[in-house]
C-alpha cells in the first residue's frame, strides 16, 4: 500500500518543527463494516504531553486555542466529503487523558464501495497549510472497496518501496536534518484497519487478527532507524518483487499489506 511518505513526512515535520520537540504523535483509521455493506470510521489522531506544552507556550496572545484549530467540526465535515461519495459526519469526540490529548472523528457510509482511504491523510492536514487541489490520479494511491453477497473484496495500491527509500535519502542529504527527524518523527505511529462486524469466515489478508485486519501499521520511527534494509528492499523489487516482499515483511515496526486484491469473506 502506497503511502505519500515525501509529502507525508514533510508535512508531518512541518508540524511538528513548529514546536522543534520530540513528540509522540499517533492516528489510527478504523473502518467498521456491517453485512449490509454500511458502516462506519473513526480517525482518532492523538498527541503526547510535552507536544501539547509547546504548543500551549508558543501559542501567540489572542491566538484561537491550538488544539481548536487543529480540532474541529468545520474540517471534519470538510473530511468527509474526501473519504467517498455519501460519508457523512457523525460526531467529535475530545481526547484529554493522562497527558495526551486528541480528537476521535466519527463518520457513517451507506455503501463501502464508495469509500477509498489513504493512510496518513488526516495526519497531514494537521498542520494547517491549506492542501493542494487533489488530482485525479491521487486516488489511485487510495485503499478501495468491492463488497457484495458478503465478499469484501479490499483493492490495495501497489507497494511503493521506492517512495520509502527515497524518503530516508532526502534526510541524510542534511545530517543535522536527519538526526532532528530521528528524534522528532520517534514516536509516531499510523494505523488503519477494518473490522468487520459480523465476524470473518474466511480471509486472504496478511494480518488478520480475530474480526480485525490491518491493511497499515508503521512505526515512522522504526521505518527512519531502517533505512540500509529499505533501500537493499528497493533495489530488489526492480528484479524480484516476491523477494522484495518477504524481506519487507522481516521488517520491525512496519505492516503494509502487499497484496494488490485481498478478499474477505464474511460470516
Amino acid at each position: 500500500m502506497k503511502l505519500h511518505l515525501n509529502t507525508f513526512l514533510k508535512s508531518t515535520f512541518a508540524l511538528i518543527a513548529a514546536i522543534a520537540l520530540p513528540s509522540c504523535l499517533e492516528s489510527e483509521t478504523t473502518v467498521t463494516l456491517e453485512k449490509d455493506g454500511s458502516g462506519t470510521i473513526v480517525e482518532e489522531t492523538v498527541l503526547g504531553e510535552q507536544m501539547l506544552q509547546m504548543m500551549t507556550q508558543f501559542a501567540q496572545p489572542g491566538a484561537p486555542e491550538p488544539m481548536s484549530e487543529m480540532f474541529n467540526e468545520e474540517k471534519a465535515k470538510a473530511r468527509a466529503t474526501e473519504l467517498g461519495e455519501g460519508v457523512e459526519f457523525v460526531k467529535m469526540e475530545v481526547i484529554d487523558e493522562e497527558g495526551r490529548a486528541g480528537a476521535r472523528m466519527h463518520y457513517k457510509f451507506s455503501d463501502i464501495n464508495d469509500v477509498s482511504l489513504t493512510p496518513g491523510d488526516a495526519v497531514e492536514k494537521l498542520s494547517g497549510e491549506e492542501a493542494p487541489a487533489p488530482k485525479a490520479e491521487a486516488k489511485e494511491d487510495s485503499a478501495k472497496f468491492e463488497y457484495a453477497d458478503g465478499k469484501l473484496k479490499i483493492i490495495v495500491p501497489a507497494t511503493d518501496y521506492d517512495a520509502m527509500a527515497m524518503s530516508q535519502e532526502d534526510s541524510e542529504q542534511n545530517p543535522q536534518m536527519e538526526e532532528m527527524m530521528n528524534k522528532m518523527l520517534a514516536d509516531m505511529r499510523i494505523t488503519m484497519k477494518i473490522v468487520i462486524a459480523p465476524g470473518i469466515e474466511t480471509s486472504e489478508a496478511s494480518y488478520t487478527d480475530g474480526d480485525t485486519i490491518t491493511l497499515f501499521d508503521v512505526e515512522v520511527g522504526k521505518m527512519m532507524s531502517q533505512k540500509g534494509k529499505l533501500k537493499k528492499i528497493s533495489e530488489l523489487s526492480k528484479t524480484d518483487k516476491d523477494a522484495a516482499e518477504a524481506e519487507f515483511k522481516k521488517l520491525e515496526g512496519m505492516k503494509i499489506e502487499t497484496k494488490r486484491d485481498v478478499t474477505v469473506t464474511l460470516k
